[in-house]
């Protein structure tokens, strides 16, 4: 076994056997499923009934990406067996999250005698008892907290609820069992769908979502979709950053930037579209053009110093501009800090109000903040380690310092030990090195990527001209460092070597490949 093996398998505390069972889980045969549960065999049998009488049928999503995956994975599903199915996709600025009492009207003016909830309707609850007075039924597909109530459906498929899993999932994946049964086969790119949602919904990496996970990169990798692949790139091979921080990211913009309606329905279009290269390149345009807005929204933010708040174990940030990115932010900041973030900002909708995104890392948990002040808000929805709310512009303070304090009583409760580095040299940073590190893959909610060390002197250090990064190379040029930051303290001379601590990066430029150390954090020594 190498040494850098072992690093591993200690840092994880992990088995070789341990390892080779995580590693197991490629196949379909290896999801749990629940084929036999009541509630799944209700929903499935209530679709099969709307399939039979070709009623007029339309899908309810939301404007994330486990929204969007969600919806294409139930439309394809019911168009391929015939149904005449619509769907609608809102708008987070006109519309806001959920299914609303206004479209269940415009449904039933329509003609629409069942609506489907997909990540979204186990909350909503005056909308589902206006489209049962309305003479319509309602299926809810949905892996949102759930609350004592439950809407007034006999349709209802949600993974707590059915007794289906112990922890939680993406509402994709929830659809893709739908989708399994409705077509009596599985079915690779709705797989590959339910394994994106995974990484955008940051699920725990365990049971049916690694499965999804892995499937997804292996089905990208061998079928090479062209709509996903528009977005992405065309490489030689993908691998999970892919996932994270190409076609997610730009699958999300639509929904978070643009205030056209039609933004993120024409997103649910560019998935449901696998062939057609007219219709892939005109989607994959426009949801560029708004990723790419998104990326100098991101670049040019500013946030309210008047409003920032803070502790040892917890971050409050506000800004004026841009709801839709708020989870982004959130997302960013936690990564930065590694403790629970708030990011509020003004709602679109309302000016009195404010919405705000919540991110946790291990072993923090924000529905827990949620579960205990649901007075402080308007409305609030997610799960541990992600969630939304709506609160009144009046009480933000209010609502910051209790997070805060819920923070600092997580943080005692926890008894939280400084996070563990892995110890490497400069030739560690190498190709055999990165396959074993490949073997762990896939990173993310509960089983983080591990961080690494590397200690350099000060003279192996070669800095940018523009003041932002450093770098250190190993003789062959094959292995790096990577240091992006403020490099003057570097530069000083009352210190001989620093501790550099990142990722383990493996990076392909103009055909040639290298492994690296990418960092934003080091330690000085004397």
């Amino acid at each position: 076994m190498s040494s850098f093996l072992s690093k591993l398998l200690n840092h994880y505390s992990l088995s070789l056997e341990d390892l080779e069972a995580r590693k197991a889980l490629r196949s379909f045969a290896s999801l749990t499923t629940p084929f036999e549960l009541e509630d799944f065999k209700g929903v499935v049998k209530r679709l099969k009934q709307a399939v039979l009488n070709k009623e007029k049928t339309v899908i309810y999503g939301d404007y994330d990406v486990d929204g969007l995956t969600s919806t294409t994975i139930i439309y394809l599903a019911l168009k391929e067996l015939g149904l005449p199915v619509g769907y609608f996709i809102p708008s987070r600025f006109h519309e806001g999250y959920g299914l609303n009492e206004k479209r269940v009207e415009e449904f039933a003016k329509k003609g629409y005698h069942l609506i489907v909830t997909v990540d979204n309707g186990i909350t909503a609850f005056s909308s589902i008892a206006l489209a049962k007075k309305l003479g319509m039924e309602t299926v809810v597909i949905d892996h949102h907290e759930l609350t004592s109530t439950l809407p007034d459906t006999p349709y209802v498929f949600h993974q707590f609820k059915s007794g289906f899993l112990k922890y939680n999932c993406s509402a994709a994946s929830l659809s893709y069992f739908v989708a399994r049964s409705l077509l009596n086969r599985d079915d690779e790119y709705l797989a590959t769908l339910a394994g994106i949602a995974v990484f955008s919904d940051v699920m725990p990496l365990v049971g049916n979502n690694l499965v999804f996970a892995r499937l997804a990169l292996s089905f990208l990798n061998k079928n090479r979709y062209p709509n996903l692949v528009s977005l992405i790139g065309n490489k030689e091979s993908y691998d999970y950053e892919d996932f994270s921080f190409s076609l997610i990211p730009a699958l999300n913009s639509p929904g978070r930037v643009s205030k056209e309606v039609m933004a993120t329905n024409n997103t649910a279009k560019f998935l449901m579209e696998r062939n057609n290269d007219t219709v892939i390149k005109k989607y994959a345009s426009e949801i560029a053009s708004l990723n790419q807005q998104r990326k100098d929204i991101v670049k040019n933010i500013s946030f309210d110093p008047s409003k920032y708040l803070s502790s040892d174990h917890g971050e409050v940030l506000y800004t004026s501009q841009y709801g839709g990115l708020s989870g982004l932010f959130a997302n960013k900041a936690m990564r930065e800090k590694k403790v629970p973030v708030a990011v509020f900002s003004l709602d679109d909708t309302d000016p009195e109000n404010l919405v705000g995104s919540l991110r946790a890392p291990d072993p923090y948990r924000v529905d827990v903040f949620l579960s205990q002040n649901p007075q402080l808000f308007i409305s609030c929805g997610g799960h541990s380690k992600a969630a939304g709310l709506k609160i009144k512009k009046k009480d933000y303070f209010k609502v910051a310092t209790a997070f805060l304090s819920e923070c600092e009583k997580q943080s005692l409760e926890n008894n939280q030990v400084s996070e563990e580095h892995i110890s490497l040299d400069l030739e560690d940073l190498n190709e055999d090195n990165y396959r074993t590190l490949e073997e762990f893959m896939p990173f993310g909610e509960g089983f983080e990527a591990p961080l690494f060390s590397l200690s350099l002197g000060r003279e192996n250090l070669v800095f940018s001209q523009n003041g932002n990064a450093a770098f250190s190379y190993s003789p062959d040029k094959k292995s790096k460092l990577f240091f992006y930051g403020d490099i003057k303290p570097l530069k000083d001379e009352h210190y001989s070597y620093y501790v550099f601590v990142g990722q383990f990066r493996k990076e392909t430029f103009q055909g040639k490949v290298s492994y690296s150390l990418f960092s934003t954090n080091f330690d000085s020594q004397i």
